[in-house]
């Protein structure tokens, strides 16, 4: 892969990573997005894509770019205890959601967890701008 090519899978990466924390951020001003079909299909659309584009930037593109996309594929494959202890993580929830149900989806449990910690959805979400941060230091240094 070229630079140009590179640094083209490095901004998608950080296109994607902006649109996921503007919606989970989204999410922490307005609750009743957690049970909403469209909110939902938009955030399941969104941890796809930056699901695959954290995947595609752990290859050959630089060592840190390569470490923020594994930390991202990271906390899509944690396991997270919702419904009664039952473990999912947000790409099985993202998998498996049903659009008929959307208030009983996985996806939407886990909003909805989102929603009832807002102190740890707001470190969720600082974390996933620092990230930003970081990648937007690094995509300077190649540029």
């Amino acid at each position: 892969m070229n630079k140009e090519d590179k640094k083209a899978v490095a901004m998608n990466f950080r296109k994607e990573l902006q649109k996921f924390t503007i919606n989970v951020n989204e999410l922490t001003k307005n609750s009743a997005l957690s049970t909403k079909r469209e909110f939902l299909e938009r955030i399941a659309i969104d941890v796809n894509h930056l699901y695959a584009s954290s995947v595609k930037v752990q290859k050959e593109i630089n060592d840190e770019i390569e470490e923020i996309g594994s930390i991202i594929q990271n906390i899509f494959v944690q396991p997270l205890s919702v419904k009664h202890h039952h473990h999912v993580t947000i790409l099985k929830a993202v998998e498996s959601f049903d659009k008929e149900k959307e208030e009983e989806s996985d996806l939407s449990h886990i909003m909805r967890e989102y929603v009832k910690h807002p102190e740890s959805t707001k470190s969720f979400i600082r974390e996933l701008e620092l990230l930003t941060d970081d990648l937007d230091e690094i995509l300077r240094k190649i540029a």
